[in-house]
């Protein structure tokens, strides 16, 4: 399975990178850095022990929190440190943002992690469950947006997806801040291929949401939908 999350991230980052090489030599260079570095991470490791939670892992999920968080404050920052970055991003159409989502797919791992007793079922199957439905219906969502229709759905999928986040992120916290009792606890989470998935996926995912309605909130016709 890891196998198959470390393929698919590595197809997202190439297509990524392919669109924005003669666009953005920032955003070309920063994205298969980005990617290599969660590699890395994910080949060591964050929590040590899967199913429960040890001494020092409440600061490393700090600390893993805060590398989740780099990019998306990246993005954030993006029109005043790098114009030309944002000016980029805003070529990309809304109907290639919606359909890269497809890569969600990977999330039926958290399946196999509740097979293999590494992950609780309320987490492994409200992330594997909202996932693999942002992913199927990924192509869906592109194919309205690229006929120019269907900004109601697009904006109620970027938010299905969002919330998808919401609920996995706030389950690992309150397991290790001790408000939930989840068993076995979430730790696996920390370990690979979710470390990749965290610290690659989830943050690509999150900005091409915000993206995305950042745009469609402000779309009122559906020719700008086509041509966003």
């Amino acid at each position: 399975m890891s196998l198959a999350v470390y393929g698919l991230a590595a197809v997202i980052v190439t297509v990524c990178t392919l669109f924005f090489r003669r666009r953005s030599r920032i955003l070309a260079v920063l994205l298969p850095v980005w990617f290599v570095l969660a590699v890395v991470i994910d080949q060591t490791g964050v929590f040590p022990v899967a199913g429960t939670w040890v001494a020092g892992d409440l600061l490393r999920f700090v600390i893993f929190g805060a590398l989740m968080s780099l990019p998306i404050i990246g993005y954030a920052v993006l029109p005043v440190l790098a114009p030309e970055a944002r000016t980029a991003l805003s070529a990309a159409p809304l109907w290639g943002l919606a359909g890269l989502q497809i890569y969600r797919i990977g999330g039926v791992a958290f399946f196999f992690a509740l097979q293999d007793g590494r992950m609780p079922p309320v987490l492994a199957l409200s992330a594997g469950i909202l996932d693999v439905v942002v992913a199927v219906s990924a192509l869906g969502v592109a194919y309205l947006l690229r006929r120019g229709i269907g900004r109601r759905p697009a904006i109620a999928w970027n938010l299905i997806g969002l919330t998808d986040f919401m609920i996995a992120i706030l389950l690992v916290a309150g397991s290790i801040l001790g408000l939930l009792t989840l068993t076995p606890a979430p730790s696996a989470i920390g370990q690979s291929p979710f470390v990749l998935i965290s610290l690659f996926q989830l943050p690509l995912a999150v900005i091409v949401h915000i993206e995305m309605l950042r745009r469609l909130l402000g779309v009122r016709t559906a020719a700008n939908v086509q041509g966003a």
